[in-house]
């Protein structure tokens, strides 16, 4: 586990690097999005920090879209899609917005 002042600032990090997604290449979204996602599923960051994605046509652009779909598709391979699932649905994911 990290410190928590490390949390911190890597929830703020996660929120301003999505803000940026749209200006990264392939291959630096790929490591991005690969980075967050092990960030999550080892819990180093609590997954509190994807409220800040908001899956709309008006609200994401086509990089920030491809973002989302590497972060869940390296979290499923890791973690597996039942933990997935079990970890989305969690009583703190009403955090999250999700039900």
């Amino acid at each position: 586990m990290l410190f928590e002042v490390y949390q911190e600032k890597y929830l703020e990090l996660f929120e301003t690097q999505y803000e940026g997604v749209h200006r990264l290449e392939q291959a630096k979204l790929r490591n991005l999005a690969c980075f967050f996602a092990h960030m999550l599923y080892t819990d180093a960051i609590a997954w509190s920090c994807l409220k800040c994605i908001t899956l709309t046509e008006e609200a994401t652009t086509a990089s920030s879209r491809i973002f989302v779909k590497i972060l869940f598709q390296e979290i499923a391979s890791n973690l597996g899609l039942e933990n997935l699932v079990k970890r989305l649905s969690d009583k703190g994911s009403e955090d999250l917005g999700i039900k």
